[in-house]
């Protein structure tokens, strides 16, 4: 097996230099353009490791593959990150870094600061070809390609099918409903990876409906049943669950679809071995990083008949839209501000979109829920800047001294 995944795509290439790669705002890049451009951009890349901090396009992938020629690590960094959180990740990740890293995929820390996930190139290899043959995804499928390639999902769902085995992608940044319609229609695309929030407004458009695409795949965060169910009665087809996280790649796939109306998130993937023990979910796979076995923070039950049902984290990680935000983080931000006394940040339920952050604040009352809003915004990725803001007088506790939760959700 070949484990190096710039070989994988040079024998793609010489196979078929003119096959479509990826297809980015009406343009067609073919495997030979794609290696072209990364020819060209490969003596600007840093070194010993490269940030990319792109937008979904060819780009991107060009990108990455100047980097696999130079044999250099890769940092995928969200495209509207502040550039304050992109210095802070890139004095985080200094070397030495652990041997055959390839990927540094980054994920809130306990302690406020960026974590990195040291993934090598065969758990990304290992973890695409669970992928494909757990999900039935070919070599000619097209992806239609929204969610981020920056993220973990959409790097190995994306990202690695084309370079392993030459599945196309459509290029987009778009989530709007009937704009992702018109592209997948257009391009004739077989496969749709999503998140639950695009799932949601898909669920209510008005017109069009999906011409070619077989399969839809929700992950990133959970899907409610509810957006399930519209969705299926809309477009006459079941949406599959798809459950993982940055460590271990991906963990379980709804193989029949609908599974998020039985409220499973489906079954082991192809090459993935899963325990439990005192509720935590374990997992064995080559695409695990760092080691063949993980545990995850995780709350899981297992049906009899094998899907898997989540029941709770056992961390404070909030989940919104698929990514996630230590709320320690955002909470340093804030207290950075004058007149900020407090601060408790959380994340409050938010339907389809999983969980939106939430901050509450004992401040001075020259504080505004704007204030607070600009001061992060211009600190912190938009998806970290909490959506609700609550001026409290006071924090409330219990007996104990510890901020009570259910009153700050209940607060005004």
């Amino acid at each position: 097996m070949v484990f190096r995944m710039l070989d994988r795509f040079l024998t793609l290439l010489e196979r078929d230099p003119r096959a479509v790669a990826v297809i980015e705002e009406g343009r067609v890049w073919t495997r030979a353009e794609l290696w072209e451009r990364a020819r060209e951009i490969e003596g600007a890349l840093e070194s010993p490791h490269h940030t990319i901090q792109l937008p979904n396009s060819a780009e991107f992938v060009a990108t990455f593959l100047a980097a696999l020629k130079r044999d250099l690590v890769v940092i995928p960094i969200d495209r509207d990150a502040a550039p304050a959180e992109v210095a802070m990740i890139r004095d985080t990740f200094t070397p030495p870094l652990p041997a055959g890293t390839r990927i540094i995929k980054v994920t809130s820390g306990s302690t406020g600061k960026p974590k990195g996930i040291f993934t090598s190139e065969a758990n990304l290899i290992a973890d695409c070809e669970n992928i494909c043959s757990t999900m039935n995804l070919a070599p000619d499928d097209i992806n239609l390609g929204a969610i981020p390639f920056s993220h973990s999902y959409g790097f190995c769902n994306l990202v690695m099918p084309l370079l392993v085995q030459g599945t196309a992608i459509v290029a987009t940044n778009a989530y709007l409903p009937q704009t992702l319609i018109e592209l997948a229609n257009e391009h004739r695309c077989t496969v749709a990876p999503l998140i639950p929030m695009v799932f949601d407004h898909l669920a209510s458009a008005a017109h069009g409906n999906f011409e070619t695409v077989r399969t839809f795949i929700s992950a990133g965060a959970p899907l409610p049943a509810s957006t399930s169910r519209r969705f299926r009665e809309r477009f006459g087809i079941g949406i599959h669950s798809f459950y993982g996280c940055s460590e271990t790649g991906g963990i379980t796939y709804d193989r029949i679809g609908g599974a998020a109306e039985r409220g499973t998130v489906g079954t082991a993937m192809n090459g993935v071995q899963l325990a439990i023990e005192n509720s935590r979910l374990t997992v064995r796979s080559n695409a695990v990083a760092g080691s063949e076995t993980f545990v995850t923070d995780d709350l899981v039950a297992m049906r009899e008949d094998g899907e898997l049902v989540l029941t709770g984290r056992a961390s404070d990680l909030i989940n919104t839209a698929g990514k996630k935000v230590n709320p320690r983080e955002v909470e340093a931000v804030i207290l950075q501000l004058d007149g900020v006394r407090e601060a408790k940040v959380y994340g409050e339920a938010a339907g389809a979109r999983g969980e939106v952050v939430a901050a509450a604040i004992v401040a001075t009352p020259d504080v505004t829920r704007e204030h607070v809003r600009s001061h992060c915004r211009a600190r912190l990725s938009p998806h970290k800047v909490p959506r609700i803001v609550k001026l409290i007088d006071a924090m409330p506790v219990d007996e104990r001294g510890k901020i009570k939760r259910s009153a700050l959700s209940a607060a005004r």
